[in-house]
């Protein structure tokens, strides 16, 4: 109940009531036909208040929501019960008045103010003291007064032990399922806080779509947050695909937010559209039948999957074997002990190199493996030869074996009839869904809300049952959902990007009483927070240097209910796998087909230290640019669209430098690639052996950087790198050395691509060397003598006969007249402005090009040369003369020599 312009109080109804207060007892007037839920007669009094302590920090739940402001509580006793009289100051400063049942009130303490949550909450506002004052998380966290003791922030500040409750109905799974994501969901809903890790293509956003249909069934609500918007725009996207799409709030920023209102009513006609379509309940009973039986197949699918890994692996393994065996090995065909098993091959293989060691065994240990391996005495464990043909026995008996139980497997699945029933079991899932948000809508009546006023109380109710889905980021939630709105989960997508700052905001935005935090913890971790504090957390778990996905499994250790999602769908099976090997412990399962062949290669530039350092920070190799341009794509990529190719790397200095050679797009750093996938991801190391280019080496071959630039590709990935592929590193070099076993050594690749420029450092390609011995030592740069080399070489061939080149001619002298410059451009060229070369025509003396040799510290580095030289460009081109760069950093000068010479012949041609 509140004040009206008139002084009168309304109550929730619209319903006017006169009201009167006294010392000991309120007097409650309602209207003539008054529906006040609290009574039917005309007036009611209320007596004796006694005053409901709230203590300071403390704040009072109504009905299930915390009000801010409230000033006094006091409760009445009545013939119908406790009623409270609840005195708060709304927010434009005028005091508002309801009544509840006393039931109804509860006073919360503030959890946040005590304890170890204080100590937490003492220690991110001194991190945030050293943040730059406009830092969007300052602000929020400032006007953080209270943490609600029920809410997944309090708990999560105070090391709560986790809550676990019962399935409240069985799940449903519109989105097709596995078993590592039908148990992530029910973590989820049997858990307070649970975490699932979901590495790349393992089905993480359909494992989220489920879980929310869960929860809309159960009625209830539920916010999905990132650290962006573009890492949720999946779920609106796949909720859309199947019809769902009316149950999202997408909140995010203020241009989201407006775009939602604005589309209230094509929304509530899509409701309407969807309530006259909605489907009769499902059989209960026939969908709990196939939810069995699917459950059942699917542990069969996933060993078949399972079995083709391990089937793939010894092939592999036994076609290495084979290339170092020699023809002439023993026939063991008539062996008895080859008509047994896999496993009793092994078996004897150990027993008899222990029998080769001096371990001779007793009588009854001979007696058994006599009935083991069968009659064996003709055998000699000390023959290397009879060794050798005894593993390759194994190899092709564990092969067949393999392939068995892979034929075993595939009957069973085709006999069930396993894709009919995944397919019906989703089907009746969808249709559950369906049928009970048909039933929520048909009751409702269609609302437009307004962004100004859809958050205000009485407003919201109605507007979270209309969307029970609210899409938004970390940093905006807390506009969209009003303060103290209790939601019954919170799920943190991406949260390997969430830092715990970030995430408490979420958490105590909509106070949500269940936390599901989803991401991979081998992913790159947050940006990191820049602060001047040297604060120190109270426990490590809170370190705002750290990702939420890394705090909650610090706090909870091996109490936190985590289910990784096993099952992967997405890259080629030998890329996964070295993810897989590296950095999941063999836990994943690849369900994804094969890809390009061959799926991993890595190509090598020549001898010499390419790396180039920019002075302001920040790495660049052009060398390995010119690889990608034009070999690796050229060769590698044919038939993909450009649209499926991804260049990364580590650095933005490469991916500035990139940017002028490939097409726009198709380059960025590992860390904006995350998320992301391509059907050709193609990494550019841009590190050398160089000193500059070891102490690079850390941020290079971080392990979370190398699995996120692998598990980007889809059919192929291409690792450019080095001559001598960073020997130095970790992850690099095992990946080199992972893409050299499966691929022999046709998989490492060297380029052809060198520079005449490579003379000028130490460990060159040999294919330079002539060059080296011809060099003319006439000029003073030892660029300049190279280039200078070159251009005699070229000049002597037939085709380019009728010219000459000079050295260091004055701008001024190629120019007919200064005509056409402006003054800056005059002073320059009155300044002595030369150009390294000029080609002339030997017979017409007319310019034909101008060269420029650019060193990387002298140009690439000083911004007064980059000035000077951008002039130089504008002034030929103002007189339409040719000049060509040759940048130090750059490659097959004597081939971009001789297209630019054709090229100004032909434009003579053309001009004449």
């Amino acid at each position: 109940m509140i004040r009206n312009k008139a002084g009168e109080f309304e109550d929730k109804t619209g319903e006017i009531a006169r009201y009167q207060q006294q010392a000991d007892s309120i007097s409650i007037t309602f209207n003539k036909g008054s529906t006040y839920p609290y009574g039917r007669d005309r007036v009611r009094v209320l007596r004796k208040p006694t005053p409901l302590p709230i203590p300071e920090g403390s704040c009072v739940e109504v009905d299930g929501q915390i009000w801010t402001g409230v000033r006094s509580v006091l409760v009445f006793r009545s013939a119908e019960g406790q009623w409270a009289h609840i005195v708060y100051q709304r927010k434009d400063g005028s005091e508002g008045v309801s009544y509840y049942l006393a039931s109804q009130v509860e006073v919360r303490a503030d959890v946040g103010a005590s304890g170890i949550a204080a100590d937490v909450r003492k220690y991110w506002r001194a991190v945030l003291s050293g943040m730059a004052p406009d830092d969007p998380l300052q602000d929020p966290h400032e006007r953080m007064p209270y943490v609600h003791p029920g809410s997944a922030l309090g708990a999560y500040l105070t090391g709560s032990p986790i809550e676990t409750r019962d399935l409240a109905t069985p799940p449903i799974y519109p989105f097709r399922c596995n078993l590592s994501q039908r148990a992530a969901v029910e973590n989820a809903l049997t858990r307070s806080v649970s975490v699932i890790e979901g590495p790349p293509g393992t089905g993480k956003t359909e494992t989220i779509l489920n879980l929310i249909a869960n929860i809309v069934v159960q009625q209830g609500m539920v916010a999905v947050v990132s650290f962006t918007n573009s890492a949720v725009a999946n779920v609106k996207e796949k909720l859309d695909e199947l019809g769902f799409g009316h149950i999202i709030a997408d909140l995010g920023n203020r241009d989201m937010r407006n775009a939602f209102f604005a589309k209230q009513s094509e929304r509530n006609t899509e409701v309407s559209r969807f309530v006259s379509r909605t489907p009769p309940q499902p059989d209960e009973r026939r969908l709990d039948e196939v939810d069995r039986q699917l459950r059942e197949l699917q542990r069969a699918d996933r060993e078949k999957a399972q079995r083709q890994q391990e089937l793939a692996a010894f092939r592999l393994e036994f076609e290495h074997f084979e290339r170092h065996l020699h023809d002439d090995l023993p026939d063991l065909e008539n062996l008895p002990l080859l008509r047994r098993s896999s496993d009793r091959i092994l078996d004897y293989l150990a027993e008899s190199d222990l029998q080769h060691e001096g371990l001779r065994p007793g009588l009854l240990r001979r007696i058994g493996n006599y009935f083991r391996f069968g009659p064996t005495s003709d055998l000699d464990p000390g023959d290397t030869d009879l060794v050798l043909a005894l593993q390759r026995a194994y190899y092709r008996k564990r092969i067949g074996e393999l392939e068995s139980e892979l034929d075993r497997l595939d009957s069973e699945l085709e006999g069930a009839k396993f894709n009919d029933l995944a397919e019906e079991h989703q089907r009746l899932s969808t249709e559950k869904l369906h049928a009970e948000l048909g039933d929520r809508y048909r009751s409702r009546n269609r609302r437009k809300y307004d962004h100004e006023t859809y958050r205000q109380n009485r407003n919201f109710r109605s507007f979270i049952d209309d969307h029970p889905t609210v899409l938004s980021t970390c940093h905006s939630l807390r506009k969209c959902v009003p303060e103290g709105f209790l939601l019954d989960y919170l799920i943190i997508d991406e949260a390997s990007q969430v830092n715990p700052l970030a995430a408490a905001l979420a958490m105590s935005e909509d106070l949500c009483r269940n936390l599901v935090v989803v991401g991979d913890s081998q992913q790159l971790a947050p940006v990191e927070v820049t602060s001047e504090s040297t604060a120190t957390p109270p426990h490590p778990a809170y370190d705002v240097r750290k990702s939420v996905l890394e705090s909650v499994h610090e706090l909870h250790g091996e109490g936190l209910p985590s289910q990784l999602l096993r099952e992967h769908y997405r890259c080629d099976p030998a890329i996964i796998g070295f993810c897989n090997k590296s950095f999941y412990d063999d836990e994943l399962i690849p369900f994804s087909p094969n890809g390009m062949q061959p799926p991993m290669l890595v190509w090598r530039t020549v001898e010499g230290n390419h790396m180039r350092r920019y002075s302001g920070g920040g790495r660049m190799n052009r060398r390995e640019i010119d690889v990608i341009d034009d070999e690796v794509i050229p060769l590698h990529c044919r038939g993909v669209d450009g649209d499926d190719i991804g260049v990364t790397t580590p650095y933005r200095g490469q991916v500035a430098a990139a940017e002028d050679v490939l097409d726009s797009g198709l380059i960025n750093t590992v860390h904006k690639f995350q998320g992301r996938q391509k059907r050709v991801v193609i990494l550019t190391t841009v590190l050398d052996e160089s000193r500059q280019g070891r102490i690079g080496l850390k941020f290079v071959d971080d392990p979370k950087l190398i699995n996120v630039a692998v598990s980007r590709a889809i059919d192929r990935f291409v690792l450019v790198t080095n001559h001598d592929t960073l020997p130095r590193s970790r992850h690099v070099r095992d990946l080199v050395g992972y893409i050299r076993y499966h691929g022999f050594d046709e998989s490492v690749l060297d380029s052809d691509i060198v520079s005449i420029f490579d003379l000028l450092y130490q460990n060159y390609a040999r294919r330079l060397r002539p060059l080296a011995r011809r060099r003319r030592h006439q000029l003073r740069y030892p660029s300049e003598d190279i280039a200078w080399t070159v251009l005699h070489d070229i000049l002597a061939e037939p085709a380019y006969l009728h010219l000459k080149a000079v050295p260091q001619v004055l701008v001024t002298q190629v120019l007919p007249n200064l005509d056409r410059l402006d003054e800056p451009q005059r002073h320059y060229v009155g300044n002595r402005a030369s150009l390294d070369f000029v080609l002339y025509n030997r017979v017409t003396n007319e310019f034909v090009l101008a060269i420029e040799v650019d060193g990387f510290e002298y140009h690439a580095n000083k911004p007064e040369q980059q000035r000077r030289d951008a002039l130089k460009n504008e002034i030929m081109r103002r007189y339409g003369l040719r000049l060509l760069r040759l940048p130090t950093t750059g490659s097959r000068e004597p081939e971009r020599i001789r297209r630019e010479l054709d090229e100004a012949d032909r434009a003579l041609a053309r001009s004449t």
